[in-house]
């Protein structure tokens, strides 16, 4: 008996090796995959290389953070990204859940202050923003990974104007090779991350998210209804004399930095006593700089395209944006403002002269519009406080002085090395302030960005908002007609010009993402006016997809 079971025991082993070194039957592998030829070997050695880089990088995950914490981040970053390109192919595309997103990105960045915000040790600020971009991108990436469909439409959005998107890669490709410059890495590899989150990714959603009949007049409310709420509560804080919710923090939103200290602390100008209200913004400037933007739009649904309510709650809206941005204290908003209005003139009484020459309302303040500037121009000059509103008076004299002061030594600083310094590198270059009070300051952003990309990257910056100026202009003073959302072109050129003259004595980037937003609307809208293409299914459901005509 004992020998009959050893005889079978080694039948059954027998049996077991020959199987191993048998063929196996193919198994079921899903349909967008095939099978790949595998070696146990291989398989063997890469569970254990596997195994080995994790130790490696447990261990010095655990002894550089958070000094090294964006380098650590790397390797998961690039297994997630794996992740979403390896994602199957399908018809399917979650389009309902990145415009959810992005719409919550949107609101989160104008009606939350960014400072308020979870600071964990070691780790970046978690705020809303981030809580909302993050997971923007990870869905627009999907998108792209998944639908053929999604692709083909993105890409015939980006062909309408191909130029901007074009010089759009080639900024980010400057933006990734100026980290080499930096003298700090991990500071140049976060800003860089951010650009790409709430800048190139928002570009590229909105372009496809625009294309959809309808979404451009939703989003341009909403920028309009946060507009009239950050005025409403700039006006409270004005009369409080403080930010409404100093005092009222949580404990596990406050964040010990000196940055956040100084926006709750609120401003005044030097020289006065006069509270400079920001709203939900870090400084005063913001909140002008956005009302500036948002001014056009709000003129815009003033006009007879819309329906009687719309532009009596937009002509009622008008003076509250205004008298936001007043209580704001800042020039570049009063001046924002006054080339927006003037320019939004402009080119609606010669769009409407040129559509109809024989109307004589538009052919009479289309002629009459050099001797209204000239009329502008003495009530600036006669009247001192308008004067002071937009040109300045003694209080803003330490201003002027310090940007000539910062354009004079940035430019010796962008001589000795014309290829940039780095991303987010422009403050600590020009080290203006430090001395004085410890604190780095840069007002314009024309030369943040020569000192951190150069003259290349200078160039390809403002070149893509000039073609975005130029073709927008075009198509809004010569266009016959123009649907609903069409028109929208109108607003964007004129924000996108106030933009571009503020951001000469401005260089904080906190309007930026929407600014984006505005460029990928633009293609959006140049795309509807000769393409028509149908949409993948989305998350709302298995429904016929919906014809995108304009």
């Amino acid at each position: 008996m004992f020998q009959s079971d050893v005889q079978h025991t080694g039948r059954h082993w027998s049996d077991w090796f020959r199987r191993l070194r048998a063929p196996k039957e193919p198994t079921e592998v899903l349909a967008p995959y095939r099978r790949l030829k595998r070696s146990k070997v291989k398989i063997a050695f890469g569970l254990i290389g596997l195994m080995l880089f994790c130790f490696i990088y447990g261990f010095f995950f655990s002894v550089l953070v958070p000094n090294a914490f964006a380098f650590l981040m790397a390797p998961l970053a690039i297994v997630l990204l794996l992740v979403v390109w390896a994602l199957p192919q399908s018809n399917w595309a979650p389009t309902r859940t990145l415009e959810w997103l992005f719409y919550a990105m949107f609101i989160a960045l104008i009606a939350w202050p960014n400072y308020l915000a979870i600071a964990l040790p070691g780790l970046p600020w978690i705020t809303l923003i981030r809580l909302t971009s993050f997971p923007l991108v990870l869905i627009l990436l999907a998108c792209v990974s998944m639908s053929e469909e999604f692709r083909n439409r993105l890409k015939s959005a980006l062909k309408a104007l191909s130029a901007i998107p074009t010089l759009l890669a080639i900024f980010v490709v400057i933006q990734l090779i100026s980290i080499a410059f930096s003298a700090d890495l991990t500071n140049s590899i976060q800003k860089f991350v951010v650009a790409q989150t709430t800048w190139t990714a928002i570009f590229f959603a909105a372009a496809y998210l625009f294309l959809k009949p309808g979404q451009m007049t939703r989003w341009a409310r909403i920028l309009w209804a946060m507009a009239v709420f950050v005025s409403v509560i700039a006006i409270f804080e004005y009369r409080a004399g403080h930010v409404l919710w100093v005092g009222h923090i949580p404990s596990f939103l406050k964040i010990n930095d000196e940055s956040v200290q100084r926006a709750l602390a609120g401003s005044m100008r030097a020289g006065t006593t006069r509270y400079r209200a920001e709203a939900t913004f870090m400084t005063p400037l913001g909140l002008a700089e956005y009302i500036a933007l948002t001014l056009p739009f709000v003129l815009h649904f003033s006009t007879g395209q819309f329906g009687g309510k719309t532009r009596i709650c937009a002509v009622l809206s008008i003076p509250v944006l205004l008298y936001g941005c007043y209580l704001t204290d800042a020039k570049l908003g009063t001046i924002g403002c006054l080339i927006g209005t003037l320019a939004f003139i402009f080119i609606v009484s010669f769009r409407n002269w040129y559509r109809n020459r024989g109307d004589l309302i538009p052919a009479a303040v289309l002629f009459s519009y050099p001797a209204g500037l000239f009329v502008v121009a003495a009530c600036i000059l006669s009247f001192p406080r308008l004067k002071v509103m937009i040109l300045g008076g003694s209080s803003h004299d330490a201003s002027t002085d310090a940007r000539i002061t910062q354009y004079t030594v940035g430019m010796q600083k962008f001589l000795q090395w014309p290829f940039g310094y780095g991303i987010g590198m422009g403050g600590e270059t020009l080290g203006f302030g430090r001395e004085l009070s410890g604190m780095i300051t840069i007002d314009t952003y024309y030369l943040s960005v020569l000192l951190e990309y150069g003259v290349i990257g200078f160039i390809v910056y403002y070149g893509m908002f000039a073609i975005a100026i130029y073709n927008g202009g075009l198509k809004s003073l010569f266009s016959k007609t123009l649907s609903e959302d069409k028109s929208f072109v109108l607003p964007i050129t004129v924000s996108l010009i106030t933009f571009i003259v503020i951001k000469s004595v401005f260089s904080q980037q906190d309007n930026h993402p929407v600014v984006f937003m505005m460029l990928g609307a633009l293609v959006a809208l140049f795309d509807r006016g000769r393409v028509g293409a149908t949409a993948p299914k989305t998350a709302g459901g298995n429904r016929a997809a919906l014809a995108w005509r304009a």
